[in-house]
């Protein structure tokens, strides 16, 4: 189910999410997608997107919320 990033941001703070079929604003901005993985543990989420490696769609990765003390992000 399509949703925005406003919607996500607060369903899924403190997950890590995985979106399929995202769509960008003019500035290549992520405004929202169907997230179909979502998990506080990053390699599960990582796991499990192998079996949409097939979707033919822009697919997202991120973690919702503010970083935990610890993690490294890299950009």
């Amino acid at each position: 189910m399509y949703k925005l990033m406003a919607h996500i941001n607060k369903e899924f703070d403190g997950q890590w999410i995985f979106m399929i079929n995202c769509q960008k604003d003019d500035n290549g901005k992520i405004i929202g997608g169907e997230v179909v993985l979502n998990s506080e543990s990053r390699d599960k989420v990582i796991r499990e997107m192998a079996q949409y490696m097939h979707e033919d769609s822009e697919t997202y990765i991120r973690y919702i919320g503010d970083i935990p003390e610890g993690i490294s992000v890299i950009l």
